[in-house]
């Protein structure tokens, strides 16, 4: 893949199921995207990068050191979220298995199992794909 990796187009399809202690799984479709090495690795540069500019200028506010060592820990965490990042969830297609209701979720770093807000019943059911789903699409 190349370090533009991560375009709309280059989404795929999962299978997963959504389960909820005491209710019947349900199959539903996952939509994800690989991200390269380079988008991982931009990315977090960029991030990183932008708290170091960043720091001198809120160090100015008293007390100093506070400011500017917060900075560049929050540059270096949020980086490290970018950095972690292998595949990004897009979408889930399928309902909840105790109300039925569609799930909708935000564009996110995909975590193995991936909690799911219910819109309908407002439980968290959880996402867990097929053993091996990612294996094939796994970035380079």
């Amino acid at each position: 893949m190349s370090v533009e990796a991560g375009k709309p187009e280059d989404a795929f399809e999962v299978d997963a199921r959504a389960t909820l202690f005491g209710f019947d799984d349900e199959d539903v479709r996952a939509r994800v995207i690989a991200r390269s090495r380079g988008w991982r690795v931009g990315g977090a540069a960029r991030t990183f990068g932008l708290f170091v500019l960043v720091a001198p200028f809120v160090a100015v506010i008293p007390p100093h050191a506070v400011w500017f060592i917060g900075a560049l820990a929050t540059g270096a965490v949020l980086a490290r979220r970018r950095y972690i990042e292998r595949f990004t969830l897009v979408g889930v297609f399928g309902v909840c298995p105790k109300c039925q209701a569609p799930f909708t979720v935000k564009k996110g770093r995909l975590k193995d199992p991936h909690p799911l807000h219910c819109e309908g019943c407002h439980h968290e059911p959880t996402l867990r794909l097929a053993d091996g789903a990612l294996r094939s699409q796994a970035p380079h």
